[in-house]
């Protein structure tokens, strides 16, 4: 079943990274028992934190599968990368202008990565954070948000006649509860709090423009049907913590220091664009982007 499992894997084209060189970085000392052998290869051993180290780098839906049934795809899979890693070396691929060449081009990508890693760590102090947190603030303010209940009905003659009922003392309620044709009326056509971007525009427009308390004296339609809208409540929402967006924050903040390393390098270099036939480009007319940054782990 493993095999089966882990040909899948292979197939879909997620196959996790060889196993190459993983003996040469074990720590000499005996594993503790947490971390056990879950395969050997010709001897070779390949422990559980390996594999886990590798299953962390499958999609999201691979990792859901049992670990019962994944680390043992998993540890086959790399075994074979094993063989195939012995094969290569005997096979003297390592000597091999293509192989050098490879190695010189990761080595520049990794030198490119871990250079800009460097640079963007001294940059995102805690200090960065914040402003960046308080940046956020001033462009996404607190929005206003009512809580509201609704009954819905299929035809406008339906929905006066319950705003009828209610001018004459009924209960929003128990009207929502007998008649809304709404997911919300076995709740009383509790909606909760929502902000105006959330509904559709006519019944948005209706729930704003009502005080707390009072109730639509007209019936609103959307493609939905007829609605009767009651305001319970309006507040200005609590913005979010800094924990609440601290991913979007260093995501972004990464992004605009990237931005900003880049442009340092680009101001003190003399970069010259050619066209298709060869000539120069006259200065202005390149391209309006500059060059991607290279693509740093964690940063994505």
């Amino acid at each position: 079943m493993a095999l089966k499992f882990a040909r899948t894997l292979a197939a879909a084209g997620l196959a996790v990274t060889l196993a190459t060189g993983a003996a040469e970085l074990r720590a000499q000392d005996e594993a503790p028992a947490e971390d056990p052998v879950v395969a050997t290869v010709n001897g070779e051993e390949i422990r559980r934190s390996e594999v886990m180290a590798e299953i962390e780098n499958l999609p999201p839906q691979y990792r859901q599968v049992p670990p019962a049934v994944l680390i043992p795809a998993i540890a086959e899979q790399m075994a074979a990368g094993v063989l195939i890693r012995e094969a290569a070396y005997d096979a003297g691929l390592d000597e091999t202008e293509e192989v050098q060449q490879r190695l010189a081009q990761a080595e520049e990508r990794i030198i490119q990565e871990v250079w800009l890693e460097r640079r963007l760590q001294e940059r995102m102090t805690e200090e960065a954070m914040e402003d960046a947190y308080e940046a956020y603030l001033e462009e996404n303010p607190p929005a206003e948000e009512v809580s509201a209940s609704h009954i819905l009905v299929e035809t406008e003659e339906e929905a006066q006649g319950l705003i009828d009922q209610l001018d004459d003392g009924a209960d929003f309620g128990e009207l929502a509860r007998e008649h809304s044709i709404g997911p919300s009326g076995e709740q009383g056509g509790d909606l909760g709090y929502f902000q105006r971007d959330q509904m559709v525009e006519p019944f948005a427009d209706a729930a704003f423009n009502l005080e707390p308390g009072n109730y639509t004296q007209e019936p609103v339609e959307t493609q939905f049907g007829w609605h009767v809208i009651r305001v319970e409540d309006a507040r200005v929402g609590q913005p979010p913590t800094r924990e609440d967006v601290a991913d979007q924050l260093e995501q972004n903040l990464r992004q605009a220091l990237v931005r900003e390393i880049l442009d340092d390098l680009l101001a003190d270099a003399e970069i010259v664009l050619y066209g298709p036939d060869g000539e120069p480009m006259p200065q202005g007319e390149g391209p309006a982007a500059a060059p991607e940054a290279p693509t740093t782990e964690g940063s994505e």
